[in-house]
């Protein structure tokens, strides 16, 4: 996982930077149009496609940006996934995905691989990582010499119709589970929109997807069976949907300062020691996003076990956090704008509605009961346990020099 250090733009990541500032406030008006299942943010995906995010986050000697695969470059990723997820968390959503995937072929795809599916991407197709299923799940069998057969259901499959080279996880014969990148546009599936009737993010059209003996050829094949679930990285992409959801926060703040200053309800001191408490609220996470910006540089120029079960707990701290982030965020806004503020046209029960369903990610009890007992089995002092690594490295910088 060790790459060079040196090879990014910081310029051109700025430039990605202000453009997804940019789309994210301009894909807030799309994001209240295309609220239904039968809907997608379309003309947000088109500016995607234009200014290069599907892209970014390829190699640059493959015509990429090294965004989210090198030192460096995570507090840029963070920031965009944050920027598009304030205006619209569906496309928050369907960009994280995308992103995922593509990290997912870096760290696992051979050259060959990396080479053909960055092609695909610069071309405009959008990836994504289907992995949810209920129980007919997905199966892969070999049927001839490098070709395979995938059958089976995956539920929760984002940007159904649209994501045309998702990582989709199936079983094998040993029950290890094995990646495959699945050219839908040549590909034998059925979508059943029914299964998608949520309270938000509604028009993700996370549909069920149904493979009616795929055929896949061997270069479809992404890295060895049960890499998916390699640590840190499985565990660790939490960082990225939470910095999505911390966007939606950030806009909820500027939704409700608008409205009161709209409604010159701006001398309340109730009013203003809610506006407080959010502000306080999306500032930390915000910190917590350059914290774990800074936990991915280092465990990629240091890639031990230990820098793997450090980064893992913290990913784990940091999904929590903004989670009771946005409830509190979600919370003090409906006190602010009352009934009134949740009627249309305002933005807050669309924005409300689809946060509340994305912050519904799996096991959360579990990686906070995993944080507990990482402290609970230490015996570093709470005012350092955070830090030691970082020293560490500090360290062993130094002495290059």
């Amino acid at each position: 996982m060790k790459k060079n250090h040196n090879q990014f733009n910081k310029s051109k990541l700025l430039e990605l930077v202000k453009s997804s500032q940019l789309i994210g406030e301009e894909s807030l008006a799309e994001a209240s149009e295309t609220d239904s299942v039968k809907s997608f943010p379309e003309k947000t995906l088109a500016k995607l496609k234009s200014t290069k995010f599907l892209s970014a986050s390829i190699p640059e000697k493959l015509g990429g940006q090294n965004l989210g695969l090198i030192p460096g470059t995570n507090l840029a990723m963070l920031t965009i996934l944050k920027n598009i997820g304030k205006g619209n968390l569906v496309m928050g959503r369907v960009l994280e995905g995308h992103i995922n995937a593509q990290i997912l072929i870096d760290q696992f795809g051979s050259e060959k691989q990396k080479k053909l599916f960055a092609e695909d991407a610069i071309a405009g197709k959008l990836f994504g990582v289907w992995n949810t299923q209920a129980a007919d799940g997905t199966f892969l069998t070999k049927v001839e010499k490098n070709i395979y057969q995938l059958n089976g259901s995956k539920t929760f499959a984002t940007g159904t119709d649209y994501v045309s080279r998702p990582i989709v996880t199936a079983a094998r014969k040993d029950g290890a589970w094995q990646m495959c990148v699945v050219p839908l546009d040549e590909s034998s599936v059925k979508s059943d929109s029914s299964w998608w009737n949520p309270m938000g993010m509604q028009s993700s059209r996370s549909f069920k997807m149904t493979f009616l003996k795929t055929k896949l050829q061997k270069i479809n094949l992404l890295g060895k069976a049960g890499e998916y679930y390699q640590q840190p990285g499985f565990s660790g992409g939490a960082v990225r949907f939470a910095a999505v959801q911390l966007g939606a926060a950030e806009q909820l703040l500027d939704e409700t300062k608008k409205y009161l200053v709209s409604l010159n309800r701006t001398q309340d001191p109730f009013q203003k020691m809610r506006l407080g408490q959010m502000a306080i609220a999306v500032e930390s996470g915000n910190q917590w996003i350059v914290g774990a910006s800074s936990r991915m540089d280092r465990y990629m120029k240091q890639p031990t076990k230990s820098e793997a079960e450090h980064f893992v707990i913290y990913a784990n701290m940091m999904r929590t956090a903004i989670e009771q982030i946005c409830t509190d965020v979600m919370n003090l806004c409906q006190k602010c704008v009352g009934a009134r503020g949740l009627n249309k046209p305002y933005h807050f029960e669309r924005i409300i509605r689809d946060l509340s369903t994305y912050l519904r990610q799996p096991a959360p009890d579990q990686v906070l009961a995993d944080v507990g007992g990482y402290v609970l089995n230490s015996n570093i002092p709470a005012s350092e346990i955070w830090n030691m690594n970082l020293k560490k490295i500090k360290k062993n910088e130094s002495n290059k020099f």
